[in-house]
């Protein structure tokens, strides 16, 4: 049996450990409107190229797959199985690598590869946004980060797309705080990975909307969040109960 290495080992531990900046505390009577919704980062979109593996190595540092598999297999980081998105059940390591490995045929062999870093192309965030009365602000919060990969048939025919796991943003925050995706220039100000989904959001994303469910009827008195949201791109997709994948 065959196992081909992922790319994780290929990052190095920190050089500095980086604090994690708390988050504003907000109080339950504060919040005066609340939705709950979830996004897609894809990362083959070149404004995306940052996550990933962008064309020019000299202006890029670590893949975020890479960083995050890296804390998974030291144990540093909960994983949990994609039933659903409430982090109920927790992954063991051996659960997680058999989750991302594929059968393939390399040379005319039935074959186990383990998930190549390039093979995730997608991120999903799970995600509450909220108007803060006390600060007069609508604000976002980063609940969960979803790793999605294409899932191929043995002929390499493209079947949907397939969650990995979710991993509860709170506890990776602590490790996107030590790596940075781009090489800090000098006298330029430093750029975290947690910068980029905390604080910057320095992504293009999509809100996801599962076909069958309807949209929202948009209601007469609008607050200023739905507004904003339904400003923002959707991208639909069906779910198919018999292959667990969705499809565009």
């Amino acid at each position: 049996m065959l196992l081909v290495v992922n790319s994780y080992g290929q990052v190095k531990d920190p050089i500095k450990i980086y604090p994690v900046k708390p988050l504003e505390k907000v109080e339950a009577k504060d919040v005066m409107w609340h939705r709950r919704l979830w996004r897609e980062i894809d990362l083959t979109e070149k404004i995306n190229q940052h996550l990933y593996f962008g064309d020019s190595k000299a202006n890029r540092n670590y893949c975020l797959y890479d960083i995050l598999n890296k804390y998974i297999q030291k144990g540093a980081i909960k994983v949990y199985g994609t039933e659903n998105d409430n982090f109920t059940k927790e992954l063991t390591i051996n659960e997680v690598n058999n989750k991302t490995g594929d059968s393939v045929f390399v040379d005319g062999k039935l074959t186990y590869k383990q998930l190549e870093s390039k093979g995730v192309v997608k991120f999903w965030l799970k995600e509450d946004w909220f108007f803060d009365a006390k600060y007069s602000e609508i604000k976002v919060r980063i609940t969960g980060i979803c790793p999605v990969k294409v899932k191929k048939d043995k002929d390499g025919n493209i079947l949907g797309y397939e969650q990995l796991f979710w991993l509860y943003f709170p506890n990776v925050r602590g490790a996107l705080v030590n790596y940075e995706p781009f090489q800090k220039q000098e006298g330029e100000p430093r750029i975290s990975f947690d910068d980029v989904f905390t604080y910057k959001r320095m992504f293009n994303s999509y809100i996801i909307v599962r076909l069958g469910n309807k949209l929202r009827e948009l209601k007469q008195n609008k607050t200023e969040l739905d507004k904003k949201l339904e400003k923002e791109k959707t991208k639909i997709y069906y779910f198919n109960k018999t292959t667990q994948l969705w499809g565009s």
